[in-house]
């Protein structure tokens, strides 16, 4: 079972009603469980304590997001410099590997820049693009939907600098291939066999069709409305996660 988080478990800080006993049942039953999330404002350790707070169990052994596998990718490559457009937590997270003042960089890396990117943070950006550094995306979402509404997210700011550069991101979170197989292959299971649920027809739903699973659109979050630009159509469609043991059972 790979499932969503925001805009399926909780829509900005608000739990969606009945999500954690949905996934108290899921592990009830023996499924495994893991969540799959373009979260990339703040590392997995941070998501769980965040997770915890609103009641929601989660280990950061469970968590797939794609700040984590940047983390994975380029940490351990002892050649990666990365100039990081990211949050604080998120360039602690990736310390060891980041270009120094004055050092060319190898790759760049944005990860969600409304924690306050500036002019001057996408402009440096750019130029290490120019200079041959490879763009490296977290994700590519239009949107994100918080309390007061609709922002715009890190697809916005990745797609600036593809058209600057003429460049192409390689992008590490949904609806990436890899982010959905990764898991799966972790725990030696094929992708016909699992069930991918969230509320984002582009990043949820076509790509966990693109590697073969099934797939459950919710509409909480973003599945209540029109997704320009996402045609997919999912297996089965319910009102919120709270509708997924009742629909597993049929």
């Amino acid at each position: 079972m790979l499932l969503d988080l925001d805009g399926t478990l909780y829509v900005g800080s608000r739990v969606v009603p009945g999500a954690s006993e949905a996934v108290r049942w899921l592990r009830d039953q023996g499924l495994t469980v893991r969540f799959t999330t373009n979260t990339d404002s703040i590392p997995p350790a941070a998501l769980a304590d965040r997770l915890a707070q609103r009641g929601l169990e989660a280990s950061e052994d469970e968590l797939v997001t794609p700040v984590a596998v940047a983390a994975r990718l380029l940490a351990p490559d002892p050649a990666a410099r990365v100039l990081a457009v990211a949050s604080d937590g998120v360039r602690q997270l990736l310390a060891s590997c980041l270009a120094g003042p004055g050092e060319p960089a190898t790759h760049v890396l944005v990860a969600d820049p409304s924690y306050g990117a500036t002019y001057e943070d996408l402009d440096a950006a750019f130029r290490a693009l120019q200079a041959g550094a490879e763009l490296v995306a977290t994700q590519v979402n239009r949107i994100a939907r918080r309390d007061d509404g609709e922002h715009l997210d890190t697809g916005g700011w990745v797609r600036l600098l593809e058209y600057a550069t003429g460049q192409t991101a390689r992008v590490l979170g949904k609806p990436s291939p890899e982010f959905f197989t990764a898991p799966l292959d972790a725990l030696g299971r094929k992708p016909e066999t699992a069930l991918v649920v969230g509320d984002d027809l582009a990043a949820d739903i076509a790509g966990g069709q693109a590697v073969g699973a099934a797939t459950v659109l919710v509409r909480s979050g973003k599945g209540d409305r029109s997704q320009p630009g996402a045609d997919a159509e999912p297996d089965a469609v319910i009102d919120s996660v709270a509708d997924l043991p009742r629909l597993l059972q049929r």
